[in-house]
């Protein structure tokens, strides 16, 4: 079929072609390169993008911001929490401007990122989306290009934060589902798209909304390379158990009847589903040679080529998680439980993601529970957050959300780690809108660490897990030259070195950071005399030379250097 519409755009720019060449052959004068500009500009949005999402790109105050200045970390110590386990993070400030923090520290580091971003709805001012700390109202005209372009630049980033294995979960409503799903198909690839789960917060329905009574949200899960990932089942409760078997090898499934019906087919048409299977009394089976004479193979195998529903790729792929078995004239395969995914059997979590833990009022009872009364609006409960991160992430992963809120994440990072034993770590980032940072999100985590709320009643037995308070400051930049705001940049290294690593300096005598050369020698001079030094690593700044006599004394006491990365700040040196 004809594309009327690229048709009419070709023409159009068949004529400017014309004009082009009408006015490059005539006389100059001082408007010629002007009309020639304007001619181009119009030709490259006659070009532009047709199809997929088209929006207004709007410039937000914190834009204006970062072109002027560098964001910095900067630590509120009396907000740090030493209870051994992990060391986590709570970023205080403008989610984009700590995500370009992150750029530098975790390019390529992170695991998992949940968000639970603003929903758009235009209807609550006091917990939907603002947008330069402006309500967008319903009336807004622009009201989705702000969310969208606002989303955009947060995502783009995200991206280049997660590991090629990494996955990112979005929760949303039907206000923007739709154009938050083109928009992570440009960001992240269409290839990219794992799933799109409706989520059942409401099984009962929301009886408020017309005409259907809601149940649901979505949660989007996209990955950064579509193969890498490696996703976790679920385990399988007491009632659906019933439907497995269990021998000395272990738990079994029956699946379908293996033999095709005679849908697939004449042989020429479907060479690879004609082949022979021989099968063991014991389940195992070979498709690639006929058993030894000294292994019986049950009656229906005798080398004979029949016609399967799997391919005999697929069988040689899955030679050792299957077993087969033959009832009659049925041939089925059982599936078989990997050890690695524990003694029970599992199951693949379904495209509808549901449970009773999952409903929204359980969110809202959590966080009644911890401060006393409602602090934040519709939280999310914590068995969604939990079972997001435990299918997609592994015992030891980062986990990022940069639309903290009251701060669910944190809290579920450090209860799998109780249920698991697992080393999973968090970075949590949020405004301070309101002090939900800090009277919300803070004093969640602090809740559940210590095991004491705000009124020192008693919460919980408490968690493992350490945590770091840092906000976000800036530094001017604009008319200067680098060297006029390096050393101010120095004083923040530290934190940055923390968060990398995910490390504390303080009160901390095995590890040590020093930036500058006369601090090194410093060091040395303070150690020299000592017959024990507990430092056992260094954090050495870049720039700083080590003498023979320092070096000799670093590699006397087994204390190990790590170099600081110049990229911190590196593109502003060039």
């Amino acid at each position: 079929m004809a594309n009327i519409s690229k048709q009419h755009r070709d023409e159009l720019l068949e004529k400017i072609s014309k004009i082009r060449e009408f006015i490059t052959n005539s006389k100059a004068d001082k408007n010629t390169r002007n009309l020639l500009q304007y001619l181009n500009e119009i030709a490259k949005d006659i070009k532009g993008k047709k199809y997929g999402l088209v929006f207004e790109e709007h410039r937000e105050a914190i834009d204006e911001k970062l072109d002027t200045h560098i964001p910095v970390l900067v630590e509120e110590e009396k907000l740090a929490i030493d209870n051994g386990g992990e060391q986590n993070f709570l970023i205080e400030g403008d989610n984009l401007a700590a995500l370009k923090l992150l750029e530098k520290t975790h390019k390529g580091k992170i695991d998992v990122i949940y968000i639970d971003p603003p929903y758009n709805t235009g209807k609550n001012e006091k917990q939907d989306f603002h947008y330069d700390d402006k309500f967008v109202d319903i009336n807004d005209t622009f009201r989705h290009s702000k969310w969208i372009s606002f989303m955009e630049k947060r995502l783009r980033v995200g991206k280049e934060l997660l590991k090629r294995s990494g996955l990112v979960f979005i929760s949303i409503d039907d206000n923007e589902q739709a154009d938050l799903k083109m928009l992570c198909d440009e960001v992240f690839g269409i290839e990219n798209h794992i799933a799109t789960l409706p989520t059942i917060m409401n099984l009962k329905g929301n009886q408020d909304e017309y005409a259907f009574a809601g149940t649901h949200e979505y949660t989007l899960v996209y990955s950064k390379c579509a193969l890498e990932p490696k996703f976790n089942l679920f385990p399988i409760n007491d009632e659906e158990i019933e439907e497995w078997q269990e021998d000395e090898i272990g738990f079994f499934k029956r699946g379908a009847n293996l033999k095709a019906t005679g849908v697939n087919g004449p042989r020429e048409k479907r060479p690879n589903l004609f082949f022979p299977i021989y099968v063991q009394k014991n389940g195992n089976f070979s498709v690639t040679e006929k058993l030894p004479n000294s292994i019986k193979v049950l009656p229906i195998t005798k080398g004979e080529e029949m016609s399967w529903r799997w391919e005999k790729a697929r069988f040689i792929k899955y030679h050792n998680d299957v077993i087969i078995n033959i009832d009659g004239d049925e041939v089925a395969i059982y599936k078989k439980q990997r050890p690695e995914l524990g003694d029970l059997p599992s199951k693949k979590p379904k495209t509808t993601f549901y449970k009773p833990t999952y409903s929204s009022g359980n969110g809202t009872a959590q966080i009644k529970a911890i401060f006393g009364n409602k602090v934040f609006n519709n939280p999310k409960p914590l068995d969604l957050i939990n079972d997001f991160l435990y299918i997609g992430g592994k015992k030891n992963a980062i986990v990022l959300d940069f639309f903290a809120g009251s701060g669910t994440t944190g809290h579920s990072v450090m209860t799998l780690n109780a249920e698991d034993g697992g080393h999973r770590k968090f970075i949590l980032c949020t405004n301070n809108e309101n002090n939900i940072c800090r009277n919300v999100t803070y004093q969640r985590l602090k809740t559940v660490i210590t095991g004491k709320r705000k009124d020192n009643t008693k919460y919980s037995d408490g968690l493992s897990g350490s945590l770091k308070y840092f906000r976000i400051d800036y530094v001017p930049i604009n008319d200067k030259l680098y060297y006029e705001y390096a050393d101010e940049l120095l004083l923040h290294i530290r934190e940055l070195v923390e968060l990398e690593n995910g490390i504390n300096f303080s009160n901390n005598g095995e590890i040590a950071i020093v930036l500058t050369d006369a601090e090194m020698e410093e060091f040395v001079e303070d150690n020299k005399k000592k017959k024990s030094i507990g430092v056992k690593k260094i954090y050495r700044g870049h720039n700083v030379l080590l003498s023979n006599a320092q070096t000799a004394f670093l590699k006397k006491h087994n204390i190990k250097i790590n170099v600081i990365p110049d990229y911190y700040y590196q593109e502003l040196a060039k």
